[in-house]
């Protein structure tokens, strides 16, 4: 079998999910990757699948009336899918795999799409993709949503309920593990620095911790954009410089030191105001499969994830004062953080082990070949 595999710049470092996907997929089938935003229009080594002529002829009509499909834009699209005998589409985010839908259909390709977040709630682009998520609703074999969330907003949306099925992303145990490696009183915090994320609420919770246990420290992990510079206007005003760290973006290895190194992760989840909501963030499942203890929020697939009192603990989005209430009830009851520890790491490798994932995407990729 043959997959073609659409994902945002390969560069992205918040999208190791989707690098960890191709790589699952390439140990059971041939797969070529494109990429480039939500109309791909590069090969994986960064070619244009286009001639250049007719690539700069689709920017000019994109620019003229803001359609990203035309004739020019399909044919390079085409020229790979049918060059390379491609047999299903596999496109992470529904925006991309509704413009990869059309070409799709016009080369009786069948076509996977996988909806993480943003492209099922963000209310300007819902309203902006009204027809093409009509159209890929109906062509799609199947819709993938990362979350039982995610599922119902997309049935909401007018997707056949039957088409939809529940896909997290996983985490590979075997990488992130517990360690012997003695814990010191991090909290840790690993993701983008944005609304959705609820850095700024994180960062109230610890500062009520902070008050009782000064010695405790909040590691903030992510890309020094978005909410940066609020998030360190708010330590500076809270006299918390000293204790909230942001060392900016991590590779995998670095993640895993500082988890190895934390006590316990935690991440205010919650609706941005644009509709922006999460799927399941692949670092509380690493956190998890670490053994941390989590106290996150009622967001998303964050409850499947994380079990309340039984994994850590979560609270209303936007309740700072509860969130600090758990962060000091885990400092302060080292039976329980015990059992967590144990929890949350079998609770990981039973229900998101990054293989069992991948393989229950792939059974559906090789479902859409059969059934052409």
């Amino acid at each position: 079998m043959k997959v073609c595999i659409a994902r945002s710049e390969p560069g992205s470092y918040s999208e190791t999910f989707i690098r960890d996907q191709l790589n699952g997929f390439a140990r059971l089938a041939e797969v070529r990757s494109i990429h480039t935003s939500r109309l791909p229009e590069r090969s994986e080594e960064g070619a244009l699948l286009s001639p250049w002529p007719f690539w700069i002829i689709h920017k000019v009509i994109k620019a003229v009336t803001g359609k990203r499909n035309n004739y020019f834009s399909h044919f390079g699209l085409k020229k790979f899918l049918i060059g390379y005998n491609i047999d299903v589409v596999v496109a992470n985010y529904g925006l991309t795999a509704a413009h990869l839908a059309p070409i799709c259909r016009e080369v009786n390709i069948p076509i996977i799409a996988i909806f993480h977040g943003h492209d099922a709630g963000d209310k300007k682009l819902l309203k902006q993709y009204r027809k093409n998520y009509a159209t890929l609703f109906e062509y799609a074999h199947t819709l993938v949503a990362v979350s039982h969330d995610i599922r119902n907003k997309l049935i909401a949306l007018g997707a056949d309920p039957g088409k939809v099925q529940v896909i997290s992303c996983g985490v590979d145990t075997e990488k992130f593990k517990p360690s012997s490696q003695s814990r010191e009183k991090i909290f840790l915090s690993v993701g983008r620095l944005v609304e959705k994320k609820g850095p700024l609420y994180t960062i109230r919770a610890f500062h009520e911790v902070w008050k009782k246990h000064p010695d405790a420290q909040l590691v903030m992990a992510g890309a020094h954009t978005g909410l940066y510079a609020a998030c360190k206007k708010l330590t500076e005003s809270l006299d918390m410089q000293d204790s909230v760290l942001f060392p900016g973006i991590l590779n995998h290895d670095q993640v895993q030191e500082w988890m190895n190194r934390s006590f316990a992760f935690v991440q205010h989840s919650l609706t941005a105001c644009n509709g922006d909501t999460e799927g399941t963030p692949v670092g509380i499942l690493e956190a998890s499969a670490t053994g941390l203890p989590v106290v996150s929020t009622l967001h998303g697939g964050i409850p499947q994830a994380v079990v309340h009192g039984v994994t850590g603990y979560l609270v209303k989005e936007g309740d700072v004062a509860a969130m600090a209430t758990y962060m000091n009830t885990l400092l302060e009851d080292e039976h329980m953080v015990t059992r967590m520890r144990e929890a949350a790491r079998k609770h990981v490798a039973e229900h998101y082990e990054q293989e069992n994932q991948i393989n229950r995407l792939f059974k559906v990729a090789a479902q859409a070949v059969q059934s052409k």
